[in-house]
């Protein structure tokens, strides 16, 4: 996103009401009718939903400058997710008929919203992909190359990409449990394709993590 459209969507947003979460507040419940759109300023929220079992299934992790929830306030399609920060977040919340009115009279922004929709559907349709037909190894994997390509941190002294994630963090993810998760990252501990070492991931060689992936058949 550059610059122009960060400047368009703060000039926006920024005229309304601002808010604070802290870590693991809740922003929308499930069922719940969202009251306006959230335009996120710093940190980042995650869209999940709940299964009968209480398992979390986590479908999206929102970076600065999105804005959400939209299918409500363009199809008024019920919202059937949650949405959490994952850090401290500070947002803006705009009406939704106004936003929707901003996009309308601003192509450049709506052009780029639909260019990252895109992105994001072919991003969804990799990892249904990988749910449905990789094995475990390989939905551990592409859990970790989606994640840090997204929200990796560089070392640039030695190339290794460094990721804050746990665990449960995968597996809201990819759907495995716990005790899968740790035997297929040890696979990747025994390679020395990367580090575990509380809550932080580090990945030291990004193409040998993804040539894992390549070529296999799934």
């Amino acid at each position: 996103m550059n610059n122009k459209i960060i400047n368009k969507l703060d000039d926006f947003f920024e005229k309304f009401s601002f808010c604070r979460y802290k870590k693991g507040q809740i922003l929308i419940n499930a069922g719940e009718e969202p009251s306006g759109i959230f335009y996120l300023k710093n940190g980042t929220v995650r869209q999940y939903s709940l299964s009968k079992n209480g398992d979390e299934q986590t479908l999206t992790i929102y970076k600065p400058y999105s804005f959400f929830p939209l299918m409500h306030a363009i199809n008024n399609i019920r919202n059937t997710y949650f949405f959490q920060a994952t850090s401290d977040a500070e947002l803006y919340k705009a009406p939704q008929r106004e936003t929707i009115r901003f996009l309308k009279e601003e192509p450049e922004v709506m052009y780029d919203l639909i260019s990252r929709l895109y992105q994001g559907i072919e991003g969804l349709l990799s990892r249904i992909e990988y749910l449905m037909f990789g094995s475990a190894y390989e939905k551990v994997i592409f859990t970790l190359l989606n994640l840090s390509y997204r929200f990796g941190e560089e070392n640039m002294s030695n190339l290794d990409v460094n990721l804050h994630i746990t665990h449960k963090d995968i597996g809201s993810f990819s759907g495995l449990r716990k005790e899968t998760i740790s035997r297929e990252m040890a696979k990747l501990q025994r390679k020395k394709i990367l580090e575990n070492k509380n809550h932080l991931i580090i990945i030291k060689d990004m193409e040998r993590l993804q040539g894992e992936l390549e070529g296999r058949v799934i």
